[in-house]
């Protein structure tokens, strides 16, 4: 094993464990000798998130953090699937034995997959049976479903609340360790949980709670402070007593918007905290589950100008919470929860604000970051794990699935690795779930239909077309030798065989991994895109609702997308805020050789 290296941390956001072995109360089904407790493909065909290959994925990520000699790992909120008690239990377990095995020291903060406000709530999750068909296990017996092979009930499935949630996570940093050189939370250096209380009130006023705030301040080694922001928000609801279902809502959407209205004492906290650090001489680090600046490269107005209030947009900070962590003195956080690689800066009055948004484990670009800490930069390098190998029981697993359902999985059953079948996942979601979910029928129906090269048609026509009549128009003024000449030192032939379709998957790919992306998506195709954007950019479409004006705003969006700052390797000076590209792989098929770019 390589020295150990105190002054570098492993982050790993939203690894979203489910332990494939654990036990659940469900017979699982067995596969060359091993029994699994899996998960339905047809639920994780329908997710923003894979299931079953968590399992996988996390000890994958582990094993090449220890290798790499990094002894202190961030775990950024989601460490479970979704707070089931035996899911919890797994995650201790495995982390445990890296513990043992290689002295890694985790320091955990939660997300709103990992714990529901005080008493908790059910759990219910479908289960492949040996036959193909599916049984539920829930923690609530009230729980009815006429196409499940049986419903078991196990309180194992049950998703506890603070402080019992936080029991099988003590050792990662929610509670003082004998190694820790310095431990505090908002109140004071007790890790009681009686005494990290805090009061909340509904909106009407009538009702009041004291719930457990579960932040901590750890000095892990000489030198660095690393904050760990409890950013989960629970409000009592109207009219509903205390204990009942429903009596509590949580800060999914809101993140750190419900921070700034309901836990300004832990911004107090924040604001002392930062001013000791830098009487100290100590690089202090935030982290918490959700962002406080913007992921989506400046591009959440257009979202909503194209498809209205989407569940992204929902979960975006307002520019009072940047005011805020700036006036808290707070430089540099990361965070999860969005499963988006990006790096966004906010400046004021010479102070600055850096978020580095953390992708998932179990959604595309599947990726952990490494920070190195050095007097005077952060290094920040983004490490993948898209190699890991599928394996191959899960796979007879989901055969079984398939044969017994005709489940459609697209291509992700032939990934070779587990980078492409996150790749084919997310290239599924959009016609499966975005396109429903986001798009407006009418520019849903138009993007289904056309071809790539009808796409870039469009962008020649000056005359307004409505999104109706699109397909039509497309067709009647399509010529290729106009396209030719427009689209000049692109490829014509690749330009005909896609689909306007086959772009929206990568444009929610370059979404959600900013430059990782262009390791994945052909540079071929990525010079496409670009060269019809170019057209678009070129016309004044003053009707913002005909079919041109919104191509155009896909177009300017897919390049911001990828024009930000740097999100892969990269490091941040630590006064000045100023980020500076390490290297970059050049955009293209992504088994091509890297090419190293000047710092």
């Amino acid at each position: 094993m390589p020295a150990l290296q105190p002054s570098r941390i492993a982050v790993i956001a939203d690894a979203h464990f489910h332990d494939l072995h654990a036990d659940y109360g469900h017979a699982g089904i067995v596969r060359d000798g091993s029994r699994m407790t899996a998960r339905l493909l047809a639920d994780t065909a329908r997710s923003t998130r894979v299931f079953n290959e968590s399992d996988f994925a996390l000890r994958h990520a582990l094993d090449k953090i220890a290798a790499d000699g990094i002894r202190d790992v961030v775990l950024l909120g989601d460490y479970s699937d979704d707070g089931q008690a035996e899911t919890v239990r797994g995650v201790k377990r495995l982390l445990d034995s890296y513990v043992a095995e290689y002295g890694m020291r985790f320091h955990a903060t939660v997300g709103n997959h990992d714990i529901f406000g005080a008493s908790g709530r059910h759990r219910s999750k479908r289960f492949i049976n040996e036959d193909g068909s599916y049984s539920i296990v829930s923690s609530d017996a009230a729980v009815r479903d006429r196409g499940a092979h049986a419903i078991l009930v196990d309180e194992r499935m049950y998703c506890a609340g603070y402080p019992g949630g936080l029991e099988a996570m003590a050792d990662f940093g929610f509670y003082p360790r004998p190694d820790d050189l310095h431990w505090e939370t908002p109140f004071g250096h007790s890790g009681e949980p009686a005494d990290r209380l805090y009061e909340v009130t509904s909106p009407d006023g009538k009702s009041r709670r004291r719930l457990m705030d579960a932040s901590y301040l750890v000095e892990p080694f000489a030198g660095v402070w690393l904050l760990m922001i409890d950013a989960n928000v629970f409000v009592p609801v109207d009219g509903v007593p205390a204990g009942e279902a429903g009596d509590l809502a949580d800060s999914t959407s809101a993140g750190w918007n419900a921070m700034l209205v309901r836990k300004r004492f832990v911004l107090d906290w924040m604001k002392d905290v930062s001013s000791r650090a830098r009487r100290e001489g100590k690089c202090l680090l935030a982290f918490s589950h959700y962002p406080v600046l913007d992921p989506l490269d400046g591009t959440v107005e257009d979202e909503l100008a194209l498809l209205g209030r989407t569940g992204m947009v929902e979960r975006i900070p307002q520019q009072a919470v940047a005011e805020a962590l700036i006036a808290a003195g707070i430089e540099v956080h990361f965070s999860g929860h969005l499963h988006v690689n990006d790096t966004a800066r906010y400046a004021r009055d010479g102070a600055f604000l850096i978020n580095l948004a953390m992708p998932s484990l179990v959604a595309f670009p599947c990726a952990y970051k490494v920070i190195t800490v050095g007097e005077r930069r952060l290094e920040i390098e983004t490490v993948g794990i898209g190699e890991m190998q599928p394996d191959a029981r899960l796979r007879r697993v989901y055969e079984t699935e398939i044969v017994a359902t005709g489940l459609d999985a697209g291509g992700m059953l032939h990934a070779s690795d587990y980078g492409t079948f996150l790749f084919e996942h997310l290239g599924h979601l959009v016609s499966r779930r975005f396109l429903k979910r986001e798009w407006p029928k009418e520019l849903a129906t138009m993007l289904r239909t056309l071809g790539l090269a009808d796409v870039a048609a469009l962008a020649l026509v000056e005359k307004p077309v409505t999104v109706a009549d699109a397909v039509a128009a497309a067709a009647s003024i399509r010529d290729d030798d106009c396209l030719r000449q427009a689209l000049a030192g692109t490829a014509m032939d690749l330009l005909r065989q896609l689909t306007a379709m086959d772009m929206l998957r990568d444009w929610y790919r370059l979404r959600m991994a900013s430059e990782l992306a262009l390791d994945w998506i052909p540079k071929e195709r990525m010079a496409l895109y670009r060269a019809i954007g170019r057209l678009f950019a070129k016309g004044d479409w003053q009707d913002r609702q005909s079919a041109q004006a919104r191509l155009a705003l896909m177009f300017r969006m897919l390049e911001k997308f990828v024009s930000g700052l740097p999100s892969n390797h990269f490091s941040i000076d630590r006064n000045t805020g100023e980020i500076s590209r390490r290297g970059t792989a050049e955009a293209g098929d992504r088994k091509e050789q890297a090419v190293a770019g000047a710092a």
